[in-house]
C-alpha cells in the first residue's frame, strides 16, 4: 500500500448540527441529530456534531454537495419558532437572522469558497431560543420544535 492514505469517498449530503448543550436550547441543533439517528437515514447522509465552531470544519464541507446546518436562531420570534434560509440571504440581507454561530460559518464558507471546499449549497434550518444561558436542556417551546425541525431535514434531504 502507497505512503499516502487513501481518501475515502464522503456522503455528498452533510448534516451538521451547531451549538452547544451547556446553553439550554442552544443544544437544540443536537436534539434534532440525535432524533435524526434514530430516523432510516440513507448511505448518502452524514450526520455530524460540529460543536460550536464551524470555522474549524472546512476540511469537512470538502467534496459535499449538499450543506444542511442546524442551529439555534435569533430572529426576534416566539421561541420554537422555525427558519429555513441560505447563507446567500443573510448576505445579502434579506432576512433579519442572527444564529448563535453565524459568523464562524459564513466565514467557513467564503474561506472554502476561495480554497474550493465550500458544498454547492448550503441551507440553515434553525429554531429561534428562548435561553441560552448556562444550563442543560431546552425550553419546551424549542424542544417542541424539534420533531419539526426533523421534518424539516428530511424534506431537504428528499424523504
Amino acid at each position: 500500500m502507497p505512503a499516502t492514505a487513501l481518501m475515502t469517498e464522503r456522503a455528498p449530503v452533510l448534516v451538521m448540527a451547531v451549538g452547544n448543550i451547556l446553553r439550554q436550547d442552544d443544544g437544540f441543533a443536537d436534539a434534532v441529530l440525535k432524533a435524526l439517528a434514530e430516523e432510516d437515514i440513507p448511505e448518502w447522509v452524514e450526520l455530524f456534531d460540529a460543536g460550536t465552531s464551524a470555522i474549524d470544519l472546512m476540511d469537512v464541507f470538502h467534496a459535499r454537495e449538499r450543506l444542511i446546518v442546524i442551529d439555534a436562531v435569533r430572529g426576534g420570534q416566539a421561541p420554537g419558532t422555525m427558519y429555513r434560509f441560505s447563507p446567500e440571504d443573510v448576505e445579502a440581507e434579506a432576512l433579519p437572522m442572527n444564529s448563535l454561530h453565524q459568523v464562524g460559518l459564513l466565514e467557513t464558507l467564503k474561506l472554502g469558497e476561495l480554497v474550493d471546499c465550500k458544498p454547492q449549497q448550503t441551507v440553515v434550518i434553525g429554531a429561534q431560543p428562548q435561553a441560552t444561558g448556562l444550563g442543560i436542556g431546552l425550553s419546551e417551546e424549542v424542544a417542541a420544535a424539534v420533531p419539526r425541525a426533523v421534518k424539516l431535514v428530511l424534506k431537504e434531504i428528499g424523504l
